[in-house]
C-alpha cells in the first residue's frame, strides 16, 4: 500500500489502484456473457434425451 500511495502521490491520484475495473469500462464483466457453470451448479447441467418421448416424460416429473 505504501508503494501505491507513493506512486499516486508522484504521478497523480488514481494512477495505481487495486485490480478493480472502472465503472462502465467497455471490457467490464457482463454476467450475460459468462460461461455456464456446469461443474458447480446443478441447475445448469446439460440434459441429453434419447427421443422426444423421454424429454416429455422428464418435463412432467
Amino acid at each position: 500500500m505504501a508503494t501505491m500511495d507513493a506512486l499516486n502521490e508522484k504521478i497523480g491520484k488514481g494512477t495505481a489502484r487495486l485490480g478493480l475495473p472502472e465503472k462502465n469500462a467497455p471490457w467490464h464483466l457482463c454476467c450475460a456473457n459468462r460461461s455456464p457453470r456446469y461443474t458447480t451448479n446443478w441447475d445448469e447441467l446439460m440434459r441429453a434425451y434419447t427421443d422426444e418421448g423421454a424429454r416429455q416424460r422428464f418435463k412432467n416429473t
